[in-house]
């Protein structure tokens, strides 16, 4: 009965410790359209990398978009994992407000971001919200986004695959 009560107690106590773990998005990931539900817009305006640095209370995020006529754009955006506001410049002139936060498992990172555009004394917002989640065992990443803005509204899963260090 006794080594019941002990295999009980660490059982209870194994299950408490992994509670509290979040999940880790750290690595290099490559944007897979195969994998990807897109909309009529494709692949615009959506990353092709993305390189990640996580530590318990932050996340460092580098994004790399292809476009047609100026190569490679990269971006990067730093968060904390706390819901605290974090300011920063998709580009310079163009202001992002991101906070990011868990859901109660801790296996979904919910972002929600307003980026400020301003184009010949207009200006415009974009609202996005992003789950982000690891699926195959953390070798896919998928990023559920939904936005809205002046341009419309846009419904897409952004599937990204692990790449494996050699």
């Amino acid at each position: 009965m006794r080594n019941q009560l002990i295999i009980a107690i660490a059982l209870l106590l194994a299950a408490t410790l992994s509670a509290g773990e979040k999940t880790d998005f750290s690595g290099e990931w490559l944007f897979s359209e195969a994998k990807s539900t897109l909309d009529e817009m494709g692949r615009a305006f959506v990353q092709t990398k993305m390189s990640i640095v996580q530590s318990d209370s932050d996340m460092t995020i580098t994004k790399t978009f292809e476009t047609p006529d100026q190569g490679d754009m990269v971006g990067e955006e730093k968060l904390t994992l706390d819901g605290a506001e974090c300011k920063s410049e998709v580009w310079e002139g163009m202001p992002r407000v991101s906070k990011a936060n868990w859901n109660e498992k801790g296996d979904v990172l919910k972002i929600a971001t307003t980026i400020t555009f301003g184009f010949e004394g207009q200006t415009s917002t974009m609202n996005t919200n992003e789950e982000w989640s690891l699926a195959e065992d953390g070798k896919l990443l998928s990023v559920k986004q939904s936005s809205s803005s002046d341009w419309g509204e846009r419904n897409i899963t952004m599937v990204f695959a692990k790449v494996e260090k050699k």
